[in-house]
């Protein structure tokens, strides 16, 4: 049996066009990373919380950031933040309080970014987080827009 060559076509056309691909220049892509760990302080009020007491944060926070450089979308940056080394303590009762904060944002690149995120805090205690509250973190960045790198992070907690 024989195959008549229109059957063929596609398989030809599928090897030209890869051939061809395969020819053309990548685009480059490039990425810079960069990382901060800075220590952290602040108040969840009692007001916005419905605690019955104040809560004090303090410890430190992770910030990591990716810059992309894309041809075809310009530069972007992904924003990788762990705050799970900040902890809470009552103002009067001393009660250890935990925290879910962490995020992975994906970002416009520029010299400056403000960044809030919320994340839930509670008891460390047993069963603790079926009670959490709310939190929130805020971070100022600021990048070298030449290198791309993150220069500089400032931090602090409090309530939304």
């Amino acid at each position: 049996m024989t195959n008549p060559i229109p059957s063929r076509l596609p398989i030809a056309f599928s090897l030209l066009l890869g051939g061809l691909l395969a020819a053309l220049p990548a685009q480059a892509q490039t990425s810079t990373v960069s990382s901060f760990t800075l220590p952290v302080s602040g108040n969840a009020s009692s007001v916005k919380t419905g605690l019955s007491e104040t809560v004090m944060f303090s410890g430190s926070v992770i910030v990591t950031a990716t810059v992309v450089t894309d041809p075809a979308l310009g530069p972007t940056v992904v924003v990788f933040i762990d705050g799970r080394g900040v902890t809470g303590s009552g103002k009067q009762t001393k009660t250890t309080y935990a925290n879910t904060c962490v995020a992975n944002l994906t970002r416009r690149f520029g010299p400056t970014d403000l960044i809030q995120t919320k994340f839930a805090f509670f008891q460390d205690a047993p069963g603790g987080y079926l009670s959490s509250k709310t939190g929130l973190l805020t971070l100022n960045l600021t990048y070298n827009t030449t290198t791309m790198a993150l220069t500089n992070v400032t931090a602090s907690i409090g309530t939304p």
